[in-house]
């Protein structure tokens, strides 16, 4: 056993996880850690962050680079293992998200590895969005984003621009233009007059997206775009006949999902997932794939989308909307009452959907209410698929799924550019898609897996050993213990439970989330740690996340028979490249998402300066405390506003502590603030405490008051020309001269 751990280990070149080990050759998890002691031991194996890798080569191994803002960064490895140390003087030239190789080097003090950059791989950034300014002669670009550093800039495109604009640059590296140091090119000078548009422009040239289409990839997709012909649906199951329905948001515009619910004789429940077949209409390798691969996901900005596939596509053909024959791939699952799956089987098929409806119309409709008119007759499929989606979900919490509660927001603009923050409540309407779709990403991702078929795997998987003893150190100071010696979601959602109704309840979530790794796309089935799930992968969204799409592929050429030793060895070959590059775009995404939103929410804050707001404490640093409101805004409370005392970090706490009143704020705690500033373009709301905002009021209000206007006493003493006095200052002529005499 233990020889076959090794050899595994060894062929497969990477780290590898107990976990994974017993997965994949079948040995218990206490068999496999034992063997792989055994190994340490005898000097075979290096264990780091609970994973155990071959002992470093001196070629090293590739991974991303995540630099901190002062200056140091780490090398999360591309196959999983842990991450490694980099100090900035050995950098080596890497810019934050670079794709390097690197090489550990020594361990410091705490074991910990400490390693170098021995070669940049692949440049992650090729824009940048700053100020300009002028130094000895050069223009200089001072990015927005801190991680990056200054940029010399040519001077072309800087005729007649005045210091401090904003621009956006190309960035040419070194090994790209042969010079000592990277440069910038001026792309664009941003407009100051629309702050709105403007700073929706910055962040899609600052993080890189993609904006318009290529014409080639429009011209394709529209030659593609045209309704299902009777040749498209030789070889297709038909659903038409079916009550086939979708439910999205009210503003929604693409429809990639939908469902159709029939009772059978015995009891058991038939559910159809029908997924919009964007395969049909992208084959690999054309001009619409490559332009998909390299924006790998739709981007939702507030007030824009970018999405993944063009309009005449994503809106037009392959959207499920009503009345219409659409083509799609379809799970269709046989389940008993209470959740069991019996069988399953996937088609190709045609549908043509009977209704569009909304989340607030079913939701409407399960709390009470009635459905629209022309979708009556729904409504006992959706009673029964409501209570299969919460039996699902009641056995998914059961073997442990972790459901975080935190408040959802989503930023949405009005027409004349005024910011709406909707809140996102968790309704049964959206558990009843989310289960479905659940289920229909499980059951694929296990098919694939058992066949041995290679495929784009959705994981999460534990966290780090150090993570995880640092989340047990910290829980532990808030009074919760884990008896777990290892990770798992069962013990994460106990936790969870019993904080749950009590005020640490938020400090207890935000150090749960904070010990897991993220998700990712990985070639390898590694499972997904936070739903608890064997099983898992992406097959529900093919219109916007393109490892669906390359899913979608890898199915219908099972369902075709067409799958043979030479497409499978291709596919393994390419997948480990895609599943890395689609993890760094849905990044990308998501970090452009974040960096919009939270512009959008100052502006909210400026609006709304001078109001007071509930909140909680939703982070705590050395300079102060983060606080959420209850619409999800979050805004920074500095330590010297915290009152008259003075206020320390002690990590052991998790807590600023007064050194006077030993007064405590903590993660969790409740209080209500003021907004009393705010500056978008830094993302940065400021928040006092009301009720040291009171006390201020209050000295003020005592200030003025010892300050007010008095005067000389009236009658003869009184001077011809009245004088302002004040208690502090007393210039009074005569009547100064007469007081003095009396009191001496």
């Amino acid at each position: 056993m233990k020889e076959k751990i090794y050899q595994h280990i060894k062929q497969n070149k990477k780290p590898h996880h107990p976990k994974e080990l017993s997965r994949v050759l079948g040995f218990s998890r206490p068999e496999v850690k034992a063997a792989l002691a055994e190994l340490v031991a005898e000097g075979r194996l290096v264990k780091a962050r609970g994973h155990y890798r071959l002992p470093e080569e001196k070629e090293g191994f590739r991974g991303r680079i995540s630099l901190a803002r002062d200056g140091y960064g780490f090398v999360i490895p591309a196959d999983g293992g842990p991450d490694l140390f980099v100090p900035k003087e050995r950098l080596k030239g890497a810019w934050h998200g670079d794709v390097v190789r690197a090489r550990v080097r020594g361990r410091g003090r705490d074991g910990r590895a400490s390693g170098e950059v021995v070669e940049i791989l692949e440049r992650a950034r090729r824009r940048a969005v700053g100020r300009v300014f002028f130094r000895r002669g050069y223009a200089w670009l001072a990015p927005e984003d801190g991680r990056t550093p200054e940029i010399k800039l040519l001077p072309e495109g800087l005729e007649n621009v005045p210091e401090g604009s904003r621009v956006a640059v190309e960035i040419v590296y070194p090994e790209e233009s042969g010079k000592k140091a990277p440069f910038g090119r001026v792309l664009e000078v941003l407009a100051e007059g629309d702050e709105v548009e403007a700073e929706l422009r910055a962040v899609i040239l600052k993080h890189d997206l993609r904006e318009a289409f290529p014409e080639e990839v429009l011209a394709e997709a529209a030659r593609v775009a045209h309704p299902p012909t009777a040749a498209d649906l030789e070889g297709r199951a038909d659903f038409r006949g079916l009550n086939v329905f979708t439910i999205d948001g009210a503003d929604a515009k693409d429809f990639d999902d939908a469902l159709h619910l029939t009772r059978l004789e015995n009891g058991d429940l038939e559910v159809g997932v029908h997924i919009a077949d964007v395969s049909h209409y992208v084959p690999q390798g054309s001009a619409l794939d490559e332009e998909a691969y390299l924006r790998g996901t739709s981007v939702y900005l507030p007030g824009r989308v970018l999405p993944m596939l063009p309009e005449a596509i994503s809106n037009g053909v392959a959207s499920l909307v009503p009345g219409v024959d659409r083509l799609t791939l379809s799970m269709i699952a046989r389940l008993s009452p209470e959740g069991e799956v019996k069988d399953v089987r996937f088609e190709k098929g045609v549908i043509r959907s009977k209704a569009r409806l909304t989340y607030d119309q079913v939701e409407r409709f399960l709390e009470g209410g009635r459905l629209p008119e022309a979708a009556d007759f729904f409504a006992e499929d959706l009673r029964a698929l409501d209570a299969l989606a919460q039996k699902l979900k009641a056995k998914r919490l059961e073997a442990g799924a972790i459901e975080f509660d935190f408040p959802e927001v989503k930023v949405d603009l009005t027409e004349d550019g005024g910011v709406l923050l909707i809140p996102q409540k968790e309704v049964r309407a959206r558990s009843l898609i989310e289960e479905m779709m659940l289920l229909a990403n499980r059951l694929v991702a296990r098919t694939l897996s058992e066949r041995g078929l290679p495929a784009l795997y959705r994981v999460h998987e534990d966290p780090a050993e150090d993570r995880y003893a640092e989340l047990v150190a910290a829980l532990s100071r808030l009074g919760y213990e884990i008896e777990a010696k290892e990770p798992s979601p069962k013990a994460f959602q106990d936790v969870l439970k019993a904080a749950s109704g009590r005020p640490e309840a938020p400090a207890v979530a935000t150090l749960l989330l904070r010990s897991l790794k993220l998700a990712r796309y990985a070639e390898e089935n590694l499972g997904h740690f936070g739903l608890a799930f064997r099983d898992y992968l992406h097959f529900t969204s093919p219109i916007r996340r393109y490892p669906d799409l390359v899913v979608h592929r890898v199915l219908k050429a099972l369902i075709e028979g067409r799958l043979d030793e030479r497409q499978k060895e291709v596919w393994a070959a390419r997948f480990p490249a895609i599943a890395e590059h689609a993890s760094v775009q849905e990044r990308k995404a998501e970090a452009a998402e974040r960096d919009l939103a939270k512009y959008h929410q100052a502006r909210w804050a400026l609006m709304h300066r001078g109001e007071r707001f509930r909140g909680v404490v939703s982070g705590v640093q050395s300079f102060g405390a983060f606080v959420a409101l209850e619409n999800g805004v979050e805004g920074l409370v500095r330590a010297a506003d915290l009152g008259p005392d003075t206020y320390a970090y002690v990590p052991e706490l998790l807590a600023l502590v007064g050194a006077n009143t030993g007064h405590k704020v903590r993660l969790g705690d409740p209080m209500e603030v003021v907004i009393t500033g705010a500056n978008p373009l830094l993302r940065q709301i400021d928040l006092a405490p009301v009720e040291e905002v009171r006390m201020s009021e209050k000295k003020q209000q005592k200030k003025r008051t010892r300050r007010r206007v008095v005067g000389p006493p009236q009658g003869k003493d009184r001077p011809e020309r009245p004088v302002k006095l004040t208690v502090h200052k007393m210039y009074f002529g005569e009547w100064e001269d007469k007081q003095k005499k009396k009191k001496g």
